[in-house]
């Protein structure tokens, strides 16, 4: 009993300490608290600026102009041989034939399988299942995946 009453004590003890002690923040003025919460900037615009300030002081190499033509052309579409070998996981044997496990996020296990005639991504479908590659067609393209061997050199 002695017990539970000195550390009742000491719990109400440390209670009033924190309470007396603690730190109060000071009301800000209406024109400090707009000042607190400034809009957000793009991020491409602070690292912009910051690339600037850093060749302005020597730190970076100065910005090279960009042409116009370079900005008129899209990029290159991602090559689907690498973007496959990223997201396969598996080649399951079923009795049915071969299924092909990819990375999914939007299905419940984060993955889902794929057999011959089902769409992989941007059009891309499945037409060929084997041990050892994987057949992908897009309209009149086909690419033939070796699944097992480094990707190619750019």
């Amino acid at each position: 009993m002695k017990r539970a009453v000195i550390f009742a004590a000491a719990i109400a003890g440390a209670l009033a300490a924190g309470w007396l002690t603690a730190a109060r923040a000071p009301a800000l003025a209406a024109d400090e608290r707009a000042a607190e919460w400034a809009p957000p900037q793009h991020g491409g615009e602070v690292l912009g600026a910051v690339r600037e300030r850093l060749a302005a002081l020597g730190y970076a190499a100065p910005l090279a102009p960009v042409s116009d033509a370079a900005l008129a052309e899209p990029p290159p579409p991602p090559d689907i041989a690498i973007m496959f070998r990223r997201d396969l996981t598996a080649i399951e044997r079923r009795p049915e034939g071969l299924l092909v496990w990819i990375i999914d996020f939007t299905q419940p296990a984060g993955r889902r399988s794929l057999k011959p005639g089902d769409v992989y991504q941007d059009g891309w479908r499945v037409s060929a299942v084997s041990d050892q590659t994987i057949e992908l067609r897009r309209r009149r393209e086909t690419r033939s995946i070796a699944v097992f061997e480094a990707p190619e050199e750019p």
